[in-house]
């Protein structure tokens, strides 16, 4: 997803690209196990736009996930959607500054250098930002059993009733008014 800066018109210029499942393998080989793998098309739609020398990107992905809950360790798949924009600007000349106060804009905008700007890595970013931080098979998913490991979405455990641990004994009769 590379353009060149001089095929960028004033008016805009949109793309469609369409992306195997396993375009993401590469960035995320270090992680030995991942919670997630993408099951069908990475469909990205690109719309960019430029104000003298700043890019203006407007970026639609859409793909189906295939991930494991956070509860009871099941398999489940869920489509993924997300929208995202940002401002590219030309990477400044300035000397590094120890500490910078950001604000607003500076977290909304990004940097290019040269004459090509590679939007991969922003369209992956936006892939691995839409992934839920738990995953759950469903909102109300009932998890596993903490003594024998059965799920409890399937059947009810045979287990007795947790003991009551004797240090909390007192707590059980306390009345709030």
């Amino acid at each position: 997803m590379k353009f060149q800066l001089e095929d960028i018109p004033e008016g805009g210029l949109e793309a469609d690209f369409s992306e195997a499942e396993e375009w993401l393998d590469e960035r995320l080989r270090a992680e030995e196990k991942r919670l997630f793998r993408i099951i069908g098309p990475i469909r990205v739609h690109l719309k960019l736009s430029r104000a003298g020398s700043m890019i203006h990107v407007k970026s639609r992905l859409e793909t189906r996930v295939e991930l494991l809950c956070a509860r009871c360790l099941e398999s489940f798949s869920v489509d993924l959607n997300s929208e995202f924009g940002t401002v590219l600007k030309p990477r400044p000349n300035l000397p590094l500054v120890e500490e910078r106060e950001l604000n607003r804009e500076d977290l909304e905008s990004d940097f290019y250098e040269g004459e090509e700007i590679n939007l991969t890595p922003f369209v992956q970013d936006q892939l691995l930002l839409t992934l839920p931080q738990k995953a759950l098979c469903r909102e109300d998913c009932r998890g596993l059993c903490s003594r024998c490991g059965k799920n409890l979405n399937r059947d009810a455990c045979q287990c007795p009733p947790a003991l009551m641990d004797p240090r909390f004994q007192a707590l059980k009769d306390l009345k709030v008014h």
